[in-house]
């Protein structure tokens, strides 16, 4: 991962929901200037910034903006297709944690200006690793029907991205998962919240 000094500029395709490093999502877009943003990308051979967006109410014309959120997830456009109905197919994988330190609205879309935001060193302890491990692989087969259980990452950081991509959560919760700066915390809140759900699963299973 890039040093978390480096600043580096990218356009931003502020979504609904929470794309984390290591993860792949699909989305359809209709905003032509997003179409146009996609087509950039893809000619510059460049990265994106994904981010969950905000609604802020503009005083002065009484409307509601999409603004980015300061934390989100460089990413890279792994396919697009245009659609009949003139929307587009998009598949993206993310990279690595960004901070958005500023931005402008471009001719025709947002730009903005980011530093990596790679975890701060923190030792993770080996039972905290293997109870996350254990709680999303048995969470996961009660919300799958697959047979086969996914391979989940071993190291610390990738596994607590994977958890927060893979488990039922709303978006605030999986934008503060994305926020929190080490992989410790993150994994010791992912696994309270893995407990919780197994005890309601559990609960429903047996009544």
């Amino acid at each position: 991962m890039p040093a978390s000094r480096e600043t580096i500029s990218m356009p931003i395709l502020p979504i609904k929901g929470i794309l984390f490093p290591g993860a792949k999502t699909r989305l359809r877009i209709q905003d032509p200037a997003h179409k146009l943003m996609v087509n950039y990308c893809i000619q510059q051979d460049t990265a994106l910034c994904v981010c969950k967006e905000r609604v802020s109410d503009d005083s002065r014309s009484n409307a509601q903006e999409i603004e980015p959120s300061n934390i989100g997830t460089s990413a890279r456009i792994l396919q697009a297709q245009d659609v009949e109905d003139g929307s587009m197919d998009l598949e993206l994988t993310g990279i690595s944690r960004i901070s958005l330190l500023s931005y402008r609205h471009g001719n025709k879309y947002m730009v903005g200006q980011f530093k990596y935001l790679p975890d701060l060193d923190d030792s993770v302890p080996t039972l905290l690793i293997d109870e996350a491990i254990a709680l999303s692989s048995e969470i996961w087969s009660f919300v799958t029907t697959e047979r086969t259980r996914p391979q989940l990452p071993t190291e610390p950081e990738a596994l607590s991205y994977w958890i927060a991509a893979h488990v039922p959560l709303t978006v605030e919760a999986q934008q503060e998962l994305l926020e929190l700066r080490t992989t410790r915390t993150r994994l010791a809140k992912e696994v309270s919240i893995l407990r919780s759900l197994m005890d309601h699963m559990r609960t429903e299973q047996t009544s």
